[in-house]
């Protein structure tokens, strides 16, 4: 039995979104207006279950380190410990960051891809990386459990680590930007060479769309379908003025914030306004010939049979790529 929440990070209106397991009950998926530290104090409520945190990116620090080595003998788990002790002991000199975690990824073995790196020999290729948890964040979790890394049924990730993960294994993508549009701020995630190479945010969001729309005198157009506006010339009119602005401020920050000149995954609920799309993906790639996607999920994620909102998709390969077993567990029992 598992707790997943996903942190929707804003200082004054802190939102997670969670997605619970109970074998009565299967899964629930339900938002939570509350900090984090009130969270994570909630989790004592719950010592049976593993509580998993997808927290914002720019809680973390990110190290990455590439290997080409060759190894005559076949590699034990204390060498692979060492190798990734050297590169924690450098990271740590040039953060104040406390370390969470590490993963190994992009290994070849004779130039043959694989999914580990223990008891393989000879010529070896891999990626290190490390990831660091920032010291206020820290700070919250042993406010309540002392050493919290000592807690067995804590996990702390990244929002987007799984997710990145699968644009590149699923989609063949290791350079784009991830943009997160949401209620209270928008947030960038830039990937190069599969890899975080920046993280920034804006007060650029939903709702100040949705206020432009009430001061152009057309608020009920939020909720119109495409074909809805299609049929009415003159609101449509104000409708395409109004998201041509709201674009053309995006694209500058993304120009000043240098994230130009990447395709782009939209990961929000604004990607349901396809008059958005449309103005967006044509004023941004007017420029660059870069494209701009609509992230919601594909038909190699199993649904587990909810209907998942844009926002969810971190969530939702969390628990397709690290949770599948323990899901299909529960519905087995709860069928």
């Amino acid at each position: 039995m598992f707790y997943l929440r996903q942190e929707n990070y804003d200082p004054k209106y802190p939102k997670f979104r969670v997605i619970k397991s109970q074998p009565e009950f299967w899964l629930q998926n339900y938002l939570l207006y509350e900090p984090l530290s009130d969270i994570i104090q909630s989790t004592s409520k719950y010592p049976k279950y593993k509580h998993i945190f997808l927290l914002d990116d720019q809680r973390f620090v990110f190290f990455s380190y590439d290997f080409n080595f060759t190894s005559e003998k076949k590699l034990t788990l204390n060498d692979i410990q060492s190798l990734v002790q050297d590169k924690v002991s450098e990271a740590e000199r040039q953060t104040k960051e406390n370390f969470l975690f590490s993963h190994i990824d992009s290994i070849f073995v004779n130039w043959q891809p694989k999914q580990f790196l223990i008891w393989e020999s000879w010529e070896i290729s891999c990626r290190i990386i490390l990831v660091f948890l920032n010291r206020e964040t820290c700070r919250d979790f042993n406010d309540k459990f002392w050493d919290f890394q000592s807690q067995k049924n804590i996990e702390i990730y990244p929002e987007s680590f799984q997710t990145i993960t699968y644009l590149r294994n699923n989609m063949h993508m290791d350079d784009f930007l991830l943009l997160y549009i949401r209620d209270s701020h928008c947030k960038g995630v830039l990937i190069e060479n599969w890899f975080y190479s920046r993280i920034d945010s804006l007060n650029l969001w939903v709702n100040s769309l949705m206020q432009m729309y009430k001061d152009n005198g057309i608020s009920k157009y939020r909720y119109k379908t495409y074909e809805e506006i299609e049929n009415n010339p003159f609101a449509k009119n104000i409708v395409v003025q109004t998201l041509e602005f709201y674009s053309s401020m995006l694209c500058k920050w993304l120009k000043e914030s240098e994230f130009w000149s990447h395709n782009v995954f939209v990961v929000s609920s604004i990607m349901k306004n396809w008059h958005f799309m449309e103005i967006f993906n044509k004023r941004y790639s007017q420029d660059n010939n870069k494209y701009i996607v609509p992230f919601h999920y594909s038909e190699e994620l199993d649904q587990f049979g909810r209907v998942w909102e844009p926002e969810d998709i971190d969530a939702l390969i969390y628990a397709n790529r690290v949770l599948w077993k323990e899901i299909q567990w529960i519905k087995k029992n709860v069928d």
